[in-house]
C-alpha cells in the first residue's frame, strides 16, 4: 500500500501543471513545503527498529585494519551473557532455551532446501546447490547479517580475515568474568581487551558445549565446502578459526570499521 501511495503522489506532482509546492502536514500541526520542481520523488519506508543496546561499545584493540570489536554478543545486554544463537545468514536469533522447538537442522534452515547439497543462497560449487545453483557469494549480504539486522548500520558480522587478525594481534588466556566462563582477548598495542563467554551452539534440538567452548559466527563461507561457514572458536586450552556447518545456531559478535 505504502508503494502505490509513492507512485501516485509523484505522478500527481509530475503532471499537474498548477502544483507548484510540496506539503508535508506533520502530527505536531506545522507544515513544511517543497518546492515542486526540486522534488525528484517521494517514497516511503519503515523505520528501522534495530539498535544496539545502551551498554555495547566498539572497543579499539589497536588492529592494523581500524576495525573495532563489540563488548557484548548480539542478544546480550552485558559482556558475560551469552546471547542469541543464529544459524549463518539468518537474522533471528533464539535463546538457549531448547524448549523453544527450534530445531537447527537441514529441515528449518533458512538457506537450503532441506539438506547441505539443496543450498538456495551462498553457495559456489554447483554440487552444493539445488538444482546445481551457484551464486558464487562467499560473504554475507548485509540484509543476512545477523549484527546489522539487530544493531543496525554500522555493527556487522567478522570476516574470516578480521578474526585472524584478532587472533595475530591480540593474546588470549581462559579466565572468568562474574563467574561465566570464556576467552579474554588483549590487545598487543594499546592493553584493551574484550570478553568472549563461552556460551556453547546450538545442534538439532540440542544445546551444547556451555561453558566449555564458544564459537563465534563469522559473515565468510567456507569457499571449499559451502555447506560450512568460518567461524573463530575457542575452549580451555586454545583458540583458533574453524568452519561449521551453517545450521549450526551460533553466537554473534560484531564489529565495526570507523
Amino acid at each position: 500500500m505504502k508503494k502505490i501511495l509513492s507512485i501516485a503522489a509523484f505522478l500527481l506532482i509530475a503532471a499537474s501543471s498548477e502544483a507548484q509546492t510540496v506539503n508535508v502536514h506533520k502530527t505536531d500541526g506545522t507544515t513544511v513545503k517543497y518546492d515542486a520542481s526540486q522534488v525528484e520523488y517521494i517514497d516511503f519506508s519503515e523505520a528501522s527498529g534495530s539498535t544496539a543496546p545502551e551498554a555495547a561499545k566498539a572497543i579499539d584493540l589497536g588492529l592494523p585494519s581500524g576495525t573495532k570489536w563489540a563488548n557484548m554478543n548480539v542478544g546480550a545486554t552485558k559482556p558475560e551473557d551469552y546471547g542469541l544463537y543464529f544459524a549463518w545468514g539468518e537474522t533471528v536469533g533464539y535463546t538457549g532455551d531448547t524448549s523453544d522447538g527450534r530445531l537447527f537442522d537441514w529441515a528449518n534452515y533458512k538457506w537450503c532446501d532441506g539438506s547441505h547439497t539443496t543450498l538456495t543462497k551462498y553457495c559456489n560449487k554447483s554440487d552444493y546447490g539445488k538444482d546445481g545453483f551457484t551464486d558464487d557469494k562467499t560473504v554475507l549480504d548485509a540484509e543476512d547479517d545477523a549484527a546489522t539486522a539487530n544493531w543496525g548500520e554500522g555493527w556487522r558480522m567478522p570476516t574470516k580475515a578480521e578474526i585472524k587478525e584478532l587472533l595475530d594481534n591480540t593474546t588470549n588466556e581462559w579466565t572468568e568474568l562474574n563467574g561465566v566462563k570464556g576467552r579474554k582477548f588483549t590487545s598487543n598495542t594499546n592493553g584493551n581487551s574484550i570478553f568472549l563467554p563461552a556460551s556453547g551452539y546450538r545442534n538439532g534440538g540440542s544445546l551444547d558445549g556451555v561453558g566449555s567452548v564458544g564459537i563465534y559466527w563469522s559473515s565468510s563461507l567456507l569457499e571449499g565446502g559451502p555447506a560450512y561457514a568460518c567461524s573463530l572458536d575457542f575452549y580451555s586450552g586454545n583458540a583458533d578459526w574453524s568452519g561449521g556447518y551453517r545450521r549450526y545456531g551460533q553466537s554473534v559478535r560484531p564489529v565495526r570499521s570507523e
